[in-house]
């Protein structure tokens, strides 16, 4: 009489999310996705197309930057990079500022990746005017910009998606303690901040005019940086997801 064969147990296979599933995960506002989840969420359908609007665009909590791991992390090496060259140690950390934090998201998974990273050596602090009444999950200090940075001192301010024909970049210059600051969005052209104010472009045809003209960020002696390994990782509420890139991290370093 054959024995029978022995019952071979294998590892649950586990069901692939469908995009209506991936999509209510994207709500969750500690649910970091990555890129392929992103895609997965909002395939281009008419479908995909109709929620990503949905969702970028919603009425009580916008989306503006499309935060994901790979952008995080990116960004998260790119200061850890920076924190390591002005010095940063537990006895003296960088302290990294975000103005105009909205619900306090980047920084907190900045600070999740950064703590793991540089271990002691910064110190990160979410702040926001709290004008546009955010729903906020993680913690962001009630206090406009000018006031945050007085109070904290930072070597490195954040902001993201500065509202358009608006410029806080010259505060942020007259700080002395402020070596860098980072934007994040729309850049030339685009829907953030002031065209010449922020970005230092005129777009008059006078160009003998023109040459004598020196963008502000640069008469206060700062000098212009594309960060392309970030910007590259970046998806932002006016992309195709075909096409991201729109969104771009420009850094502004103090002339030494």
């Amino acid at each position: 009489m054959n024995e029978r064969a022995p019952k071979i147990s294998r590892p649950n296979q586990e069901r692939e999310v469908s995009s209506m599933e991936l999509r209510e995960k994207m709500h969750d506002p500690n649910f970091l996705p990555s890129h392929e989840e992103i895609s997965r969420a909002f395939p281009y359908t008419k479908e995909g197309v109709d929620s990503w609007k949905e969702y970028c665009f919603d009425k009580e909590n916008p989306v503006f930057e499309l935060l994901n791991k790979e952008f995080i992390k990116s960004f998260g090496d790119y200061l850890s990079e920076r924190v390591e060259a002005l010095g940063g140690s537990e006895q003296n950390p960088v302290v990294i500022l975000e103005v105009g934090a909205g619900n306090g998201r980047l920084t907190h998974f900045l600070r999740q990746y950064l703590d793991v990273k540089l271990s002691g050596k910064i110190k990160m602090i979410a702040s926001d005017s709290g004008e546009w009444k955010l729903k906020s999950n993680f913690p962001v200090e009630a206090i406009g910009h000018e006031e945050a940075l007085k109070q904290y001192n930072p070597q490195i301010v954040i902001f993201s998606w500065m509202p358009y024909q608006e410029d806080y970049t010259d505060d942020f210059r007259a700080t002395e303690s402020v070596e860098e600051y980072l934007l994040i969005g729309e850049t030339d052209g685009g829907c953030c901040g002031h065209e010449w104010f922020t970005w230092g472009n005129d777009w008059s045809f006078d160009e003998a005019e023109d040459q004598e003209k020196q963008p502000p960020y640069e008469a206060g002696g700062f000098e212009r940086t594309y960060i392309k390994e970030v910007s590259e990782n970046q998806i932002c509420r006016t992309d195709d997801l075909d096409s991201p890139h729109h969104s771009r991290t420009i850094s502004f370093k103090r002339k030494r």
